[in-house]
């Protein structure tokens, strides 16, 4: 099944004036779940949490509280937003989820991130993250949601990122001149150098600048990113069916090579030797590695490090640990279930997940 991030912008979800936008939420909420009920899974990043709340906040009069201000209505604004989202969906069920920049920097953070995400996923909830705006101070200002949105992508391995803004896509100059070209195919090396970027819009704290660093973030890796308009019904399938504009991975990097890295950084003299029908599961590449199919733990590692997954001798993968060493010995031939009754802490079930592991032979 294909994982899609789907970013909104600002006035996709709110009014102009302040507060949410329910019709525009209820299109998108509905095309969401007409999406995963063909299959896919998404991953919803949502602007709007200040604007939604800053009709609540009276705004400060002195310019050096403004930080503060719109700290306060992103705070105020996030249960509004959340509760027009819980309102307008229907099949699938909504799981906010607040981050910041340095969430993704920090290795256990981010993998608590991902195990997160991806049991949210499997529980048939549809993850609506956003920046933690009221402890966040540089991040506010510089529209940094397509930026999260493009590490929220990269981090999870997704096959496309969807960015839906006021535009239909890029252009070479603003949209609104009537001699603007719309750009529909874009090659991963694409300079920009001829575009002429517009502002941001009011209610946004990005613009189309911070849409094409994402890209840049994320093309050269090959996964795929379309810029599209939420104007219209159904903005997430349109988008994905060729309008706007399609931003193409680097074709020389394929989806299964975002994950090769591993193989090469993989900790010397530390594995985790598993029985058969542990490597029988794994090599269906569908499976994560259990820990009732650990028997041996070699070396010394903490949990985040990527260490080999070795059968009879035979390296047959390389992933990242959820344990440390001592951990993983402890939980060694355990059910799932039974690991509260070794460990004071479980971050996780399994000893690596399905989506860290890079299957050596297949």
């Amino acid at each position: 099944m294909k994982l899609i991030v789907v970013k909104i912008g600002s006035l996709g979800v709110s009014r102009m004036e302040g507060g949410v936008d329910q019709t525009k939420i209820q299109t998108l909420c509905s095309n969401l779940e007409a999406l995963k009920a063909q299959g896919y899974r998404l991953i919803l990043v949502s602007s709007g949490a200040i604007n939604a709340g800053r009709v609540q906040i009276p705004k400060p009069v002195d310019k050096d509280r403004t930080l503060s201000w719109q700290q306060a209505c992103a705070a105020a604004g996030m249960p509004i937003l959340m509760n027009a989202y819980t309102s307008a969906l229907k099949s699938l069920k909504p799981a906010q989820v607040l981050v910041t920049h340095e969430d993704f920097k920090e290795r256990q953070r981010f993998l608590n991130i991902r195990n997160t995400l991806f049991t949210l996923l499997e529980s048939d909830h549809l993850p609506i993250i956003n920046e933690n705006d009221t402890v966040s101070t540089r991040e506010i200002t510089v529209g940094d949601n397509d930026q999260l949105a493009a590490m929220v992508a990269e981090a999870i391995g997704a096959h496309m990122l969807v960015l839906l803004t006021e535009a239909d896509g890029l252009f070479d100059r603003n949209p609104t001149d009537p001699e603007a070209i719309q750009l529909k195919k874009v090659s991963f090396d694409e300079k920009f150098e001829s575009i002429k970027f517009s502002q941001k819009t009011s209610a946004g704290r990005g613009g189309m600048l911070t849409k094409l660093q994402a890209v840049r973030r994320l093309t050269p890796l090959g996964l795929d990113v379309v810029i599209a308009t939420f104007n219209v019904p159904d903005p997430v399938s349109r988008a994905l069916a060729g309008a706007g504009s399609h931003f193409e991975g680097d074709k020389r990097f394929k989806i299964k090579n975002r994950l090769a890295w591993i193989a090469s950084v993989a900790k010397p003299n530390c594995a985790i030797v598993v029985d058969e029908g542990a490597r029988e599961a794994l090599m269906k590449g569908t499976n994560s590695l259990l820990p009732i199919g650990v028997k041996k733990v070699i070396g010394v590692f903490k949990r985040g490090d990527i260490v080999t997954v070795k059968c009879r001798q035979q390296i047959i993968a390389k992933g990242i640990v959820e344990f440390d060493s001592k951990e993983s010995q402890k939980i060694a031939g355990l059910k799932s279930t039974q690991l509260t009754e070794v460990l004071s802490d479980v971050p996780s079930l399994v000893v690596i997940h399905k989506d860290n592991l890079f299957l050596v032979r297949a």
